[in-house]
């Protein structure tokens, strides 16, 4: 029972942070029209770990952002013009969002 409800405390820890994330995101795009400044000296290549994006002047604590378990939160898709996607995983189904890999991207979560 308390492994469970450990699990879901951080799978809501995770969901708080790719609000944050996605908001950070955004504001880039609000302010340059193009999501590829978070891959300035950072996140230029798949895998890489989102800590890494340059979104400091958005989220000043990105760097120190990661999974609160044995997860990561990795680049799927290099950030670009357009797009960018963000792979992170839920222990336990949350709300509409079943266990497993989840994509956030500008469209939310899918």
């Amino acid at each position: 029972m308390i492994n469970n409800e450990k699990a879901k405390t951080r799978d809501a820890r995770r969901l708080s942070d790719m609000a944050r994330i996605q908001a950070a995101f955004e504001f880039l795009y609000n302010d340059t029209a193009s999501y590829v400044g978070a891959a300035k000296d950072g996140c230029n290549a798949k895998g890489a770990l989102v800590s890494q994006c340059n979104l400091k002047t958005y989220l000043p604590s990105i760097a120190s952002f990661k999974d609160p378990g044995k997860y990561r939160y990795s680049i799927s898709t290099v950030p670009s013009d357009e797009s960018y996607a963000v792979t992170f995983t839920l222990e336990k189904s949350y709300g509409t969002l079943g266990a497993g890999t989840h994509i956030l991207t500008p469209q939310g979560i899918k």
